[in-house]
């Protein structure tokens, strides 16, 4: 089985397009953006996709039906930087994956996705995800998407303000 999600947030007036994929390109960012975040480290790169960096990630996962899996996830992230954003591919236990990109696109090719911010100028950040495993993983793991999503786009979004005020 699998599922996707759009999850779109509008970026401020402030930030430019090349401030916001530098910051998409930031992996240790990204990484420590999940609430669920407990460890991670860097894996050897597969000389088959060279322009991947492979990253081993713990999270502690307290919301999942009990006895499925321990407290704490340990799964390999394939994080590719791209033009406009970042791509993801997560594999996981029990033959979960989860394909993620993060990009920087122009908020008036969005028309009709819903935005997350109210301040809104001309790039927004599109979160594209596709999860595939069994149906009470994808339905477990979409839904921890669904309530996650605004609070690590916010985060992201803090860091990123934080980072150009900085500079």
């Amino acid at each position: 089985m699998f599922s996707t999600l759009r999850n779109v947030t509008h970026l401020p007036r402030s930030i430019s397009y090349a401030q916001a994929v530098e910051q998409l390109h930031n992996h240790e960012l990204l990484i420590r953006l999940d609430p669920e975040y407990a460890s991670h480290e860097t894996l050897p790169s597969d000389p088959a996709t060279p322009e991947a960096k492979i990253y081993k990630i713990t999270d502690h996962m307290n919301a999942l039906p009990a006895g499925l899996w321990d407290t704490k996830v340990t799964f390999e992230a394939h994080m590719t930087d791209l033009d406009d954003g970042i791509l993801w591919f997560i594999k996981a236990p029990l033959g979960l994956t989860q394909k993620t990109t993060w990009r920087c696109l122009r908020t008036e090719s969005l028309e009709g996705d819903r935005g997350a911010n109210e301040e809104e100028g001309e790039w927004s950040l599109v979160e594209d995800v596709e999860i595939k495993a069994n149906r009470m993983l994808v339905n477990t793991v979409k839904g921890k998407c669904e309530d996650n999503w605004r609070g690590t786009h916010s985060r992201f979004l803090a860091q990123l303000k934080e980072k150009i005020g900085a500079a």
